[in-house]
């Protein structure tokens, strides 16, 4: 790795770090020059700003693909439990090890790669509909005809909620995690729960604040939305994973208490609406300004290994999430001192860019091989469902390619993209 060049450019590295924000969408017209500036000039690095978005009182970033291995695999250094939750951790991704443990025990069965095989059928009529109405029109919108209701959907039928909850659902979800990242759903939303709730918001937009209030006041609505829903299934369960949940035992001991269901499926709730159609509007709109790149891709369609490395590498091109870790006690790390209760934020989108950890890191290469982006994370919360993600994707590119292999962005209708945990609000296609 390179040493910084001069005085000016370290400088130049630790003002970018300082005002490093990802919940401004503007950050991602520069976000890979920034990284690059860090990574080479100030790898561990403070910023004013929290990580995703959350929270104030500033935030480490690390952008080195070592460095970020280190942390996300010691979690008695790097607690997952961060006060950047609007009503209580969930469960679990903020809970560590030893209990965390016990819960992935309960959990994994449910998302093992011969479980999410079984729903191959049933994701690939879904995606066939989808696709055969949205490209019977000459343009759409790619992210509301598909991209968000894919996974969503599906998620809703198999954790068991009803699918016609969807738009109240995705409501929720755009409110608590996209009020202040430039997606205009989450933006508006926001607005309209702050006015509901008696609070004025300043022309500059929402304080952390203003975010949090509004982020307790949707996830209480969550929360009370999920306790209906466990009582539903507790007088008629079924096969899904809300009954599921209701008849585990934790360790083989105990049942569950009513906050750890919540809280267990208060992550499902969002980690299975959100991440998914976040990650396939941005590989489209790249294949739609990348053509070339798209064709080459379309070439991949009828060989399974190929296109499930491709699949591979297109997640760590375009990974979305930077996950924050609370330090637990007073340390150094690579010369900085880290104090008990500092936030580090581990930029998976860095790390996948990383030239120590990836030759030609900027180019989408195929049949990259090794592969160990972190698009799906690491160590002991790497993401408990990566089989069903990988499946989604997967059939969703092949659906949409094998009807229309050729399209382009919409002339008059830019895409709109989002910081934080990144994504696109709307791709808008025409057929070429």
């Amino acid at each position: 790795m390179s040493e910084p060049k001069d005085h000016e450019t370290l400088n130049r590295a630790i003002s970018a770090a300082r005002e490093l924000d990802q919940s401004k969408a503007e950050f991602l017209d520069h976000e890979f020059e920034t990284y690059r500036l860090l990574r080479e000039n100030t790898p561990v690095a403070r910023s004013e700003h929290g990580a995703m978005g959350m929270g104030a009182g500033g935030t480490w970033f690390l952008t080195r693909y070592d460095d970020i291995a280190e942390v996300l695999r010691e979690p008695e250094n790097y607690s997952s439990q961060v006060s950047a939750y609007p009503v209580r951790p969930w469960i679990p991704q903020a809970i560590d090890p030893p209990m965390h443990t016990g819960y992935r025990r309960i959990l994994n069965p449910w998302f093992t790669v011969d479980a999410m095989s079984k729903l191959e059928p049933h994701l690939e009529q879904f995606a066939a509909k989808l696709v055969d109405e949205m490209v019977a029109k000459d343009e759409f919108d790619f992210v509301a005809d598909f991209a968000d209701p894919f996974p969503t959907a599906v998620f809703c039928e198999l954790a068991g909620f009803p699918v016609e909850d969807y738009p109240q659902i995705m409501d929720w979800k755009n409110t608590l995690m996209h009020a202040n990242d430039g997606h205009p759903r989450g933006a508006e939303l926001a607005l309209e729960r702050a006015k509901s709730l008696g609070l004025e918001v300043p022309e500059e937009g929402l304080s952390d604040d203003l975010h949090n209030q509004i982020r307790a006041s949707v996830g209480i609505e969550i929360y009370g939305y999920l306790a209906a829903q466990l009582e539903a299934h507790r007088k008629q369960p079924g096969d899904d994973l809300i009954s599921k949940l209701l008849a585990a035992q934790y360790e083989g001991e105990r049942s569950l208490t009513e906050e750890e269901l919540q809280d267990t499926l208060f992550l499902l709730f969002m980690a299975g609406l959100d991440t998914v159609a976040s990650t396939l509007g941005l590989i489209v709109r790249a294949f739609a300004e990348q053509p070339e790149e798209r064709a080459a891709f379309v070439a991949l369609l009828d060989d399974p290994r190929a296109l499930a490395e491709a699949v591979e590498e297109l997640v760590r091109v375009h990974a979305i999430v930077t996950m924050p870790r609370r330090v637990t006690r007073d340390l150094e790390f690579r010369g900085a001192r880290f104090r008990s209760e500092d936030v580090v934020a581990c930029a998976t989108p860095a790390a996948n860019r990383d030239p120590e950890a990836f030759e030609n890191p900027d180019a989408l290469i195929f049949d990259r091989n090794p592969n160990r982006h972190m698009g799906f994370g690491l160590g002991p919360h790497r993401c408990l469902g990566i089989h069903l993600a990988r499946r989604e994707l997967r059939i969703a590119l092949q659906a949409l390619h094998r009807a229309l292999p050729n399209y382009e962005l919409h002339p008059e209708r830019p895409p709109i993209v989002f910081g934080g945990m990144k994504g696109a609000s709307s791709v808008w296609l025409v057929k070429r």
